[in-house]
């Protein structure tokens, strides 16, 4: 009697519930769900949901493009954790890495840390990292395979110009938009530094944005010269003059022109680029100058 009654004991136990169909998804099709998450999320949460996705999670593939913004609203303390984060993505791309995108962090440590182990780079993009000026002198050398180049609003020295002409030689697209908007000593003074060492070492260039740069008609001149190739130009809220001989060797040279004066509604830094440019002019601009960094 007692072994009847363990045995129906036993068989009212219910069988543990079937793995969801997730689970049994193939890898790649995994890969290309989660990716399409960001990466704060998969290395936060998502990494933990299985150990199926621990593993896609983990495998290099996965981390060939990587993106992260810090939001200025969130505490400062995570400032210093997406600084974590994007190593540990870097780290699993074990050189597999091939774009990238940091936007309101970033330092010359960890410039330089993507740069040691990311030799496979394609695409880099800057947008307001704060703390970069002179990190792609060095940084640079490791990425000889670099195509794309975008910063927005980050500062970019002469130097940092001519060592990625000089050490990235396939590179063909350029943004250097509003880079010295970034200082608060920045006027709208003329300046061609950037545009002759852009002119100087890259001759292959066939994309260029200078969106709000302070290059004059001699930049300008310098830049048709030295980068023949060239398709498209921005030259949007750049102080020039293209009514006369310029201005026809440039709509002659370049298939994609945008003048001084064309619209920047599409631009998707025009609100921060319009901010800078009121306060630049106004007494009480260095007091809003911390407002505008982290907006």
């Amino acid at each position: 009697m007692m072994k009847v009654h363990k045995k129906l004991k036993a068989s009212s136990i219910a069988p543990p519930p079937p793995s969801p169909q997730w689970v049994e998804l193939p890898a790649e099709i995994t890969m290309d769900i989660l990716q399409r998450l960001g990466t704060i999320e998969i290395v936060e949460s998502v990494q933990r949901v299985c150990s199926t996705w621990w593993k896609v999670c983990h495998d290099p593939a996965m981390w060939r493009v990587v993106y992260l913004k810090f939001q200025p609203d969130i505490h400062r303390s995570r400032y210093r954790m997406l600084e974590k984060i994007c190593r540990i993505a870097v780290d699993r791309s074990q050189g597999q890495l091939l774009k990238i995108s940091i936007e309101n962090f970033g330092s010359e440590d960890l410039l330089n840390y993507i740069a040691e182990r990311s030799s496979q780079l394609r695409h880099l993009r800057l947008v307001k990292c704060g703390n970069v000026a002179g990190s792609l002198t060095v940084a640079a050398k490791n990425f000889p395979l670099l195509e794309e180049l975008h910063t927005h609003l980050t500062l970019i020295t002469e130097e940092d110009i001519e060592s990625v002409g000089r050490y990235c030689p396939l590179l063909k697209s350029f943004t250097l938009n509003a880079s010295k908007c970034t200082t608060i000593e920045y006027s709208l003074s003329p300046d061609d530094g950037q545009a002759l060492a852009i002119a100087k070492s890259m001759p292959e260039l066939r994309h260029l944005a200078l969106i709000l740069n302070p290059l004059t008609d001699v930049g300008l001149q310098a830049i048709l010269d030295g980068c023949p190739h060239l398709v498209s130009l921005d030259l949007r809220r750049c102080n020039i003059d293209l009514e006369g001989d310029l201005g026809t060797r440039c709509r002659q040279q370049i298939v994609d022109l945008k003048q001084p004066r064309a619209s920047c509604q599409d631009y998707e830094f025009d609100s921060e680029v319009c901010y800078y440019i009121y306060y630049s002019s106004s007494d009480d601009y260095e007091d809003d100058y911390d407002i505008w960094l982290y907006r």
